[in-house]
């Protein structure tokens, strides 16, 4: 009985080594790893999917640069990304880690930055802005004066365009009444090609404030019942305080 016994036990333990033999060479290191059963291989439709669900720029790019992928970088393949939201720094992290580069920049590398609501940003305006000469609905184009930095990086750069429009313009009149002008500053670009918005407020309470305007009245002209009111005019070289009017994440280097 004895005998027996410990035949087939052998038997058993035979077989299940030829078995283990037999499962190809990938099946045997996931059995041998378990860990293995846990890697996610990255597709440009999983980061679509990742940018769908809100998941933070900073996070999807740190998935990125973790996980194996099967991305797809042809032309075509980029413009989808970009018609389905995904960032211009994403984009780049898929391309960089499909091709094999490194995800930093030789000059000191790369740095995920959020840029906070509320940041005073200084604009200067280009040109004389004059409520003689503009009516409102007309587009106005400032610049950045000076670098906005955060950590030391620069994530909004000097000279980058800033967008606008003209809100009100009233002209200058008799009975010493003076013009009226108001501007509405809504949005520039970060160091990465990023639309962000702007405002004309500190505070962002009380909902929407996007483009919230500037606004420049001449109450009074010169005494005189016939004598016309002075020019509201904002002229060339002005320097102004704007504000984000929402958080951004951007990638900046040094």
């Amino acid at each position: 009985m004895k005998k027996f016994l410990s035949l087939s036990l052998t038997f058993l333990l035979l077989q299940s080594a030829f078995c283990f033999v037999l499962l190809p060479t990938d099946i045997r290191a996931q059995y041998s790893n378990p860990g293995s059963f846990q890697q996610e291989i990255l597709t440009n439709q999983v980061i679509i999917d990742m940018v769908a669900a809100k998941v933070s720029q900073e996070t999807v790019i740190a998935k990125i640069k973790s996980s194996k992928n099967f991305f797809d970088t042809s032309a075509a393949a980029l413009q989808q990304l970009k018609k389905s939201g995904v960032s211009d720094a994403i984009v780049l992290a898929m391309v960089q880690k499909a091709s094999g580069m490194e995800m930093t920049a030789p000059s000191g590398g790369s740095a995920t930055l959020t840029i906070p609501d509320g940041t005073e940003i200084k604009i200067v305006t280009s040109e004389d802005v004059s409520g003689q000469k503009v009516v409102e609905g007309d587009p106005l184009t400032f610049k950045i004066a000076e670098d906005v930095k955060i950590d030391g990086r620069t994530v909004i750069a000097k000279d980058a365009i800033v967008k606008g429009t003209v809100s009100s313009a009233k002209k200058k009149g008799f009975m010493g009444k003076g013009g009226e002008l108001s501007i509405r500053i809504e949005s520039t670009q970060t160091i990465d090609g990023q639309k962000i918005k702007l405002r004309a407020s500190k505070s962002g309470a009380g909902g929407d404030n996007m483009g919230s305007t500037v606004a420049l009245t001449v109450l009074f002209g010169p005494l005189g019942l016939l004598r016309k009111g002075k020019e509201a005019k904002i002229k060339a070289g002005t320097i102004l305080s704007a504000y984000t009017d929402e958080a951004k994440t951007v990638t900046a280097s040094n």
